[in-house]
């Protein structure tokens, strides 16, 4: 399928570069049309018309059909003129007008009788109402760019201006940088970004999103349009949205700036809550500097135009965390009695349960662990458990790498503080980038235009914020650097005033390069700590990362090497398109093809060296993880007793030996497109697109992917055992493993053949000032099958994990191994293709299934209908109904496959302190008890726990769909649905008068099932389980990124004082200096919250091989409109109840009656130009984001049980922030 595919795109790419010299076509072009006619409005034919580019001196020309209309195509955005020369009539000239991005702009001229040349009022009627097309989106221009507050300087925050954008997450909120904003209920992080007509996106690691791999810098940006529905048959593989960026070019004049935006802490307000706890404001120096230069080569021929953008940062990087006393360090954990509200008894038990541990070894296994020997006053150091290693040895609880460890936290420092929080660590924090862009423009002849832009971006960064200034630091993350390229060539060729060919070839590269392991250079880390040196399989010198629950981590982990920190990353898409247009009378029809390769190579080191994790499972009396259980997690390190392990791989604890995935794939798309002028009032835009993802493929074959239906080879596929419930034999067919991608078939996936997406829309203009428009069309998303770099999803065998047995196969209730020997029977060596179905048999097994079912691209169906209409002054109002329907989206969530069936919730909690609970029949307890391991023999592999360490095993496992392995994790299914409504409110004005606005107003609702691609992107909504995986339809709910309403206003103006200006134009030039030439814009914007999702803090008592338990609703849950809000955000926490163990709580995946809070930011700027001499001037300007200082809060904790709950403990929106801009302009 590769080399075919290679060979496929390679003889495209010959023939289109054979066929025409230099043809590369403008994807961001825009079309100018028309209807000539004289005074009594007879249609004026044959007349010749001329369309000339004011900036650039080119121009265009044909010829007005029988109906007396005319028609320019991939028209570069720019200022043009329209003239027309006909016989008998005088020649007659249009306004200047401008044509954006992208847009079908209409100049309809009067000839009148021979005579003088005159000039027609045609320029805003261009820029007017929209009566060529039905597209919804947004143009955001030059002067917005420009003019409006842009603090962290990247153009992607401004694609908020547009109704219906919104952001995904309370962390993004202007949106978040790059793909990662929601449009019209579309899912975030699924679109397409074109820069000058070439894909700068890629699919980002995890798999079905996007991710940006260059964009320029504002300076650079001449305007971009964010297109939202109804958009050309041209555009796919996007979902239903894509940024469309044009860069500046040269012109006849050369034109330029240096500048430097300047931020620094004295300017800045303080954060709501460090101003709240009294600390300080955070320092801060951040310098944003650089230059263009444009202008002819040839004038009227070649123009070039460059930039440069340099940016340095210093900052503090601050942690907060959770360290242990110097009582804990010594064994001590007395004061957790305290801390829980107890005192000890005489005979050391903490009157307050929550606040005693207990010893791991008095543990039995009755279906559940339960314990029976408190740990006297809580001191592990004066302990000695008669079942620890040295027996009835004070002490001998205390695993030596942990109490090592230990002295390398730092000492407490926040007095006062909680034992979970109490210390705070600072330091300087740097960062920096440089990149450029080039862009030239030439003219070969008459019929053949081309552009070509070259960007090239680098930044490095350090290690970042030493927090324990030792070896074991969780906090530094680097040295590290990225850097991306990006290439485009344009170009249009005219064969006929009716006929022409435009192509794009396009090319970008991304590389992020991070080392985080061992940045002191430690000689022997592992070592040092007591550490078995096996743990180094990887090559990499580290310390473990170890996450120890109830505690706040400093860094990402408590103590230890961040576990993805060392990352290779490289991002290749290369693209190919081509569209040929002719012009039929009324007919502007286009056929053409889109082609792309992508291709990641990619490692992210994930637990190196390993990847421990410590919660209360092992020092708890009682295994539901409620309150009265009573273990502590640092306890739990202090032993070195790991969180008890879970199905799947790479769960609880674990190492990972990882490869490098380096794959590729192509998509392919072909597209008819007729614009047709039904009447002088009727537009009618008719298209069809067929896409075509061919599956990723990878460089050495090491894929593989889950067959549900193979006979596993283990014991000839079939397995007896005794059903405890009725003692008779039972036959168990063993189903399902993995199978391995060859030369024969290089895919894991197959290919999705039915990606159809008819479009449609029509314009119809009631009178000259307003039209009514609509449409209809289907826009195929990201397939799942694309390139990716994340594992495990197809890669088994070759990324291998070794989960931790924590407890002794032999009774099921105590410690096996401790932190000093993680591994007692080593770590799992990748056995490559070599076991074939037997691969992973013991463990859990991986891979997508490769069924069309499972493959399915996800599409979006949308629609809209709308009037625009324009007022005087030309201010452009419209009203719209946008409806989006979403099917086959990935299923977050939906991974692990190796569920019990929906029988399981009708069984009866059943006896578990019985000895023998399947005595009484089929139950819960039943299915958790132990009984004969009948895979004992078969299973060699001491590391399996369903193998030959495990004499007993748990009942469900045996009547799991696929009992001979622990867990299967797939793909997320292709069954997400969702549903959008909305209705949009605009009125715009484009610059004239020292003006130029835009106000919106969205109020829609977006229900879904699942509201993100993946179980690891919670960046963008996602959820890790279903509590009830055999009914993903109880999912539903609102979608978590559903915002009711927003309402934006963002306006630049131009204050009518000074020379050239409205008022006082012949002021004094003194005076002008002070009070004249000065403008004000500014960014205003509210909207409501999000919906909530509520959770259990330990995820409850699920039922076997479901998803964490929900809480149960009692009541109605309703917002504190009291002054104590920000620390008690539910009016009563007691609607939110634990269910019963075994039970489904009722709580929806989201509650839209109580919703995060509501926000309004303002970013304005004030600036002032000063003139030097004519097209010279310097410009000062004072920009500030969240102008009034506004907390804008964050999410409350919604994790039921957490001590926190309904405790908002950070804002989402920063303090106010200024930045000073000074540029010279020339």
């Amino acid at each position: 399928m590769c080399k075919s595919s290679t060979s496929l795109f390679l003889v495209l790419l010959i023939v289109v570069l054979t066929a025409v010299p230099a043809m590369f076509g403008q994807a961001y072009s825009g079309t100018v049309s028309g209807e000539l006619t004289d005074a009594t409005s007879a249609v004026v034919t044959g007349a010749k018309v001329i369309l000339t580019d004011q900036e650039k001196g080119f121009s265009f020309q044909t010829i007005s059909d029988n109906s007396g209309r005319y028609l320019f195509r991939s028209i570069p955005p720019g200022v043009y003129v329209v003239a027309v020369e006909a016989q008998s009539f005088g020649k007659t000239e249009s306004v200047k007008f401008k044509v954006d991005v992208n847009e079908n702009a209409t100049a309809n001229l009067t000839l009148k009788v021979a005579g003088a040349t005159q000039t027609v009022e045609v320029g805003a009627q261009a820029q007017a109402i929209q009566t060529e097309d039905a597209e919804t989106g947004q143009v955001v221009n030059r002067r917005f760019i420009n003019d409006l507050p842009l603090l962290d300087r990247n153009i992607e925050s401004l694609t908020a201006l547009a109704p219906g954008v919104t952001e995904m997450n309370d962390s993004c909120p202007e949106p978040c940088i790059g793909t990662n904003f929601v449009s019209n209920g579309s899912r975030g992080a699924t679109s397409d970004i074109l820069l000058d007509g070439a894909s700068a996106t890629n699919s980002e690691p995890n798999g079905g999103i996007t991710s940006v791999t260059y964009l320029p810098s504002p300076e650079a940006v001449e305007e971009f349009k964010v297109q939202q529905t109804n958009f050309s048959a041209e555009y796919g593989f996007s979902g239903a949205s894509v940024v469309n960026v044009v860069s500046r070019s040269g012109t006849n004049k050369f034109h330029g700036s240096v500048y430097e935006f300047l931020r620094d802490d004295s300017l800045d307000a303080n954060d709501w809550f460090a101003n709240r706890n009294g600390d300080p404001i955070p320092p801060l120096r951040r310098h944003n500097y650089g230059g263009t230069i444009g202008g002819p080569i040839f004038k009227n021929k070649t123009f070039f135009f460059f930039d440069y953008d340099g940016l340095t940062r210093t900052g503090l990087s601050t942690a907060t965390g959770a360290v242990p006393s110097d009582a804990m360090r010594t064994g001590d954990f007395g004061e957790l009695c305290a801390a829980q509200g107890g005192t000890f008894d005489g005979a050391g038990r903490c009157g307050a349960d929550a606040g005693q541990i207990w010893d791991p070894y008095s543990g039995t296994f009755n279906g559940t662990i339960t314990r029976s020997t408190f740990i006297p006053f809580n001191n592990i150091a004066t302990y000695a458990s008669p079942g620890g290693p040295n027996p009835n040895v004070a002490g001998n609880l205390i695993d030596p790498v942990a109490q090592k460890m230990m002295t390398y936290f730092p000492e407490p420092n926040i007095n006062g503080g909680s034992i979970y929080q109490n210390w705070f660590g600072s330091g300087s924090s740097h960062s920096s980038n440089k990149q450029f862009d080039i862009k030239i423009d030439h003219r070969f002849t008459e019929n053949n235009l081309m552009s070509a832009k070259f960007a090239y971006q680098y930044s490095p960064s350090g290690t970042g914020l030493d927090c324990f200034k030792n070896f074991t630091d969780p906090c530094q993350g680097g040295p590290g650097w990225t850097n991306a390229h990006a290439f485009a060539i344009n170009d249009t060729h005219t064969f006929s005033p009716t006929l022409l060919l435009t192509t794009t070839l396009g090319f970008t590269r991304g590389v992020w390069h991070i080392d985080a392991y061992n940045p002191r250079g430690e000689n022997d880390p592992l070592g040092t700590l007591g550490f078995p040196s096996y743990l180094e399989a990887n090559g990499f010198k580290g310390v473990p990362a170890i996450f120890i629950d109830q505690y706040t981590p400093a860094g990402y982990a408590n103590i230890g090497t961040d576990p993805y920190g060392n990352y290779r990353l490289g991002q290749d898409t290369g693209q190919l398109s081509a569209t040929l247009d002719k012009v039929h009378g009324g007919h502007d029809i286009k056929f053409g093809f889109d082609g792309r390769i992508h291709q990641i190579n990619y490692i992210q080191t994930n637990a190196a060296v390993g990847f421990f994790s410590f919660n209360t499972d092992a020092t708890n009396a009682c295994p539901d993880g409620l309150d009265l259980c009573g273990g502590d997690s640092m306890a739990s390190f202090m032993m070195g007793q790991m969180t008890q392990g879970c199905a799947s791989n790479g769960c609880g604890s674990y190492e990972e030996i990882q490869f490098r995935p380096a794959t590729t794939n192509y998509q392919y798309g072909f597209f008819a497109q007729d614009n047709w002028k039904v009447t002088p009032k009727l537009t009618l835009n008719l298209g069809l697109r067929y896409d075509v993802t061919l599956p990723r493929t990878d460089r050495f074959n090491h894929q593989d992917y889950f067959d549900a239906n193979a006979t596993s080879p283990l014991n000839g596929g079939s397995l007896t055992y005794t059903d405890p419930v009725t003692g008779q034999p039972v036959n168990l067919a063993l189903k399902g493993g993995e199978v391995f991608a060859s030369s024969k078939q290089r895919t894991n996936y197959v290919t999705d053949w039915s990606n159809f997406q008819p479009r449609f829309g029509f314009a119809y203009q009631v009178v000259p000032n307003t039209v009514v428009r609509g449409g209809y069309g289907i826009y195929y998303g990201q397939s799942r099958s694309g390139v990716t770099g994340v594992v495990p999803y197809g890669s088994a065998g070759f990324n291998q994990f070794t989960n931790v047995i924590t407890v002794n196969p032999n009774d099921l209730a105590t410690p096996f191994v401790n932190l000093n020997n993680p591994f007692k029977f080593g770590l799992i060596q990748p056995a490559g293709n070599s076991l074939g179905l037997l691969n992973d048999v013991g463990f859990g097994a991986n891979g997508p299934i490769r069924t069309p079912s499972w493959n399915q691209t996800p599409y979006e169906q949308s629609w809209s209908f709308g009037i625009e209409h324009e007022l005087p002054s030309h201010i452009l109002i419209n009203a719209e109904y946008i409806g989006k329907k979403g099917t086959h989206l990935p299923f977050s969530g939906s991974t692990e496959r190796n569920f019990l069936g929906p029988w399981v919730e009708s069984l009866p909690v059943g006896d578990f302190t019985a000895a023998t609970p399947c005595q009484a029949g089929l139950s819960i307890a039943c299915l958790s008890s132990a009984v004969t391991n009948p895979f004992a023999g078969l299973i060699s592999d001491p590391n399996s726990t369903i193998g030959s360490s495990f004499p007993q095993i748990q009942y469900y496992q045996l009547l799991r769909p696929f009992p001979h392995f622990t867990g299967v994790s797939t793909e997320p299914q292709m069954i997400a649905n969702s549903i959008y409504h909305g209705l949009q409110l605009t009125a715009e004005k484009k610059y004239s008068n020292g003006l130029q606005l835009l106000a919106t107003f969205t109020w829609s609702k977006s229900i879904d099932n699942a509201s993100a691609a993946d179980t690891n992107v919670s960046w963008a909504g996602s959820f890790d389980s279903l509590q009830d995986p055999n009914k993903p339809e109880l999912e539903r709910s609102l979608s978590s990124f559903d915002i009711p309403y927003v309402i934006q206003f963002s306006y630049s103006y131009d204050l009518p004082v000074g020379h050239g200006r409205a008022f006082l134009g012949n002021m004094p030039r003194w005076a002008d200096l002070i009070i004249g030439g000065w403008k004000t814009n500014g960014i205003w914007r509210i909207s409501d919250g999000r919906p909530l999702p509520f959770f259990l803090n330990d995820g409850g008592q699920p039922l076997p091989t479901y998803g964490a338990q929900r809480p149960n609703i009692v009541g109605t849950p309703k917002r504190n409109h009291g002054s104590d809000w920000v620390d008690n955000y539910f009016a009563d926490n007691t609607v939110f109840q634990r269910p019963a163990p075994f039970t489904l709580g009722d709580a929806r995946r989201t509650l839209g009656s109580v919703r995060s809070p509501w926000s309004f930011t303002t970013n304005l700027s004030v600036g002032k130009q000063f003139l030097i001499r004519e097209e010279m001037n310097f410009e000062f300007r004072v920009e500030a984001k969240n102008a009034f200082n506004h907390p804008v809060f964050g999410t409350p904790d919604t994790n039921v049980g957490d001590d926190t709950f309904g405790t908002i403990s950070y804002t989402s929106v920063g303090p106010r922030e200024i930045q000073l801009g000074f540029k010279f302009n020339f």
